[in-house]
């Protein structure tokens, strides 16, 4: 009877062990979708319809905003015009080889086939935000030592694609741009660049100027048609017309810095001169009291001799 009772404890501890567990399926199948930490988050980026420009062969070239921020991430918004393959090029920084380079992935499109390139277009993907359910995947490969990323869709689309991306600690950026494309750099609030002793874009931007919030917007126009002085003056001197290449690469880059760097430095440079020039004074002075020290050493020696 006993034995009986102790069993069928168990078996209803067991029962209530099962029931909990049952539960706790059930509540995790209910979390809604919108909580999944997979789930692209477009309310963070900027889909400004920067397309000035651009043109070309009646579509728009690929335009790349690069929001740059002072922790070692940048918010990086592309428009994509009949394009099946987004090639990411990425400065990995060596002290974080694990960190994860994209995150974040929001693709804002359509296929090609379904759109008509216009501006009024992106203006409705922009304002919209609704993020597509294209499918892509990503692949990686290693060129001249380079690491390439590439976003592949199975056809091409006509909109936005935009990630973050860890860049290496510091505030010097490069970006590795491809013709033809249009590429921007908008700084932080707060930061700017263009002084000669502490940083500048290279090479010499397109187009500079400051948005609604007061940041500084760099702008070039990497359209394949630029050719390089040799090219210029083997066609001054020959006669002859050099095409410029296509899909060429080119190194983009920026120093930006407080806006107050400037003055820290001119105060800096101003301590630092004002100390030089009171060490080089304190020099010359100890210098000349020597100098007048020893002469008159050597008149005092001079006369104990004429006296002997």
């Amino acid at each position: 009877m006993i034995f009986d009772r102790t069993m069928n404890r168990y078996i209803l501890l067991i029962a209530c062990f099962l029931a909990v567990v049952s539960l706790s399926g059930c509540i995790d199948e209910l979390v809604p979708l919108e909580n999944d930490p997979n789930t692209p988050d477009p309310s963070i980026y900027e889909f400004d319809v920067f397309l000035n420009g651009s043109q070309l062969n009646d579509s728009f070239a690929r335009t790349s905003t690069f929001y740059l921020s002072a922790n070692s991430s940048a918010k990086v918004v592309n428009i994509i015009d009949n394009e099946s393959v987004l090639d990411i090029i990425p400065l990995e920084d060596l002290t974080k080889r694990d960190a994860e380079i994209l995150s974040n992935i929001v693709v804002i499109a359509d296929y090609a086939n379904n759109t008509n390139s216009s501006v009024s277009l992106f203006k409705n993907y922009a304002k919209e935000q609704k993020v597509s359910s294209l499918n892509y995947t990503i692949s990686e490969e290693v060129i001249k030592g380079q690491k390439h990323i590439y976003l592949n869709f199975s056809e091409p689309i006509r909109g936005y694609v935009a990630y973050t991306m860890t860049i290496p600690s510091g505030r010097n950026f490069l970006h590795v741009a491809q013709t033809p494309s249009v590429v921007r750099f908008v700084l932080p609030e707060g930061y700017t660049t263009g002084n000669s002793f502490i940083g500048r874009a290279r090479p010499d931007a397109d187009q500079i100027y400051f948005d609604d919030r007061g940041r500084m917007n760099i702008v070039w126009y990497n359209m394949g048609t630029e050719k390089s002085s040799l090219a210029n003056m083997f066609e001054t001197v020959f006669k002859t017309e050099i095409q410029a290449p296509s899909n060429t690469l080119k190194v983009i880059g920026v120093k930006f810095y407080a806006k107050s760097a400037p003055k820290g430095l001119l105060i800096a440079g101003t301590i630092l001169s004002t100390l030089a020039i009171i060490t080089i004074v304190n020099y010359l002075k100890n210098r000349r009291r020597l100098r007048e020290l020893r002469e008159q050493i050597e008149a005092g020696a001079n006369g104990k001799k004429r006296r002997t």
